[in-house]
């Protein structure tokens, strides 16, 4: 995370991505749209699945990048975030999170305080938050390159098949490790709370701009998670004769052969959030999603 001091330009136009597999997240995005164009602002509706990742909005009729808003609002969970920073990273739209899903790290409000929010921002009241993603690289023998952004981590993994997979490691060209496993996960500082942490990995504060790899259920291998700089380049390579997995922020990506590569380094392009909250709120958010509820 860094925290971008400079001013805000003014909010003049709004997309509102809502998750249409969530009963309330449609009216209530019809209902923040009707708020937002009586103060005189331009604001579009399109469902959170027609963001594709890299090419921004494809089917709502915006055009690429949203048609030149100022804001994106997803009205959804994490993963409706995850998907919107993938879309909209490479043209600089701040997005701003209602949490309608059942964690929330990443949203800014509730459902029920979105219009006190909304009126610091439309005021130019916010501050905006720059976060670290990562590219990956699939090289295949006799196939094009294919790229993908993450947010939170890629994944090599074994998918849904029983069996370990093997997976030799290099950082910047060095050799690391030949991790046998379920899987290695290579996260960002925002993935560190999320499948990193499940496999035992350290939480990471989102200022810092690391990398982080965690084995999942290593076996006979290296089992600490390492974090590294964040200009390293990491090459992990299928061997063992077994296939492995690439997912990319939970999506899967496609299968891999022995003798494929993945290519993970940090990406030119960042998640940027517009917030209202003190610069601190990271930790209390921690607090309050990890801290088990007390019963009675």
């Amino acid at each position: 995370m860094q925290l971008n001091n400079a001013a805000p330009r003014r909010v003049k136009t709004v997309i509102l991505a809502y998750n249409p597999r969530i009963a309330e997240a449609l009216p209530l995005a019809e209902e923040i749209g009707a708020w937002i164009r009586a103060r005189g602002r331009a604001a579009q509706l399109c469902p959170a699945t027609e963001l594709a990742p890299g090419l921004g909005i494809r089917e709502s009729g915006l055009g690429v990048g949203g048609a030149g808003a100022e804001l994106l609002i997803t009205l959804g969970g994490d993963g409706s975030i995850l998907r919107a920073a993938r879309a909209v990273a490479p043209f600089g739209i701040p997005i701003l999170g209602i949490n309608l899903g059942r964690v929330g790290f990443l949203t800014e409000s509730g459902p029920d305080a979105w219009q006190e929010v909304l009126e610091r921002v439309l005021a130019g009241a916010f501050w905006i938050e720059e976060r670290l993603m990562l590219r990956a690289t699939a090289r295949r023998r006799g196939k094009e390159p294919r790229c993908a952004e993450a947010l939170n981590d890629v994944v090599v993994g074994r998918g849904a098949r029983t069996k370990v997979v093997h997976l030799a490691v290099s950082v910047d060209g060095g050799c690391l490790a030949t991790y046998v496993a379920d899987g290695l996960v290579v996260a960002t500082p925002t993935g560190s709370t999320a499948y990193a942490l499940a496999a035992g990995g350290p939480i990471l504060p989102p200022q810092l701009r690391n990398i982080l790899l965690v084995p999942v259920a290593p076996h006979l291998s290296m089992a600490h998670s390492l974090v590294l700089a964040e200009g390293v380049r990491v090459c992990i390579t299928i061997t063992g004769g077994r296939p492995a997995v690439l997912t990319v922020d939970g999506e899967v990506q496609g299968r891999l052969g022995p003798g494929d590569e993945v290519i993970v380094e940090a990406s030119p392009h960042c998640a940027r959030f517009a917030r209202v909250r003190e610069g601190t709120y990271f930790y209390k958010t921690l607090l309050e999603r990890l801290t088990p509820k007390q019963s009675g």
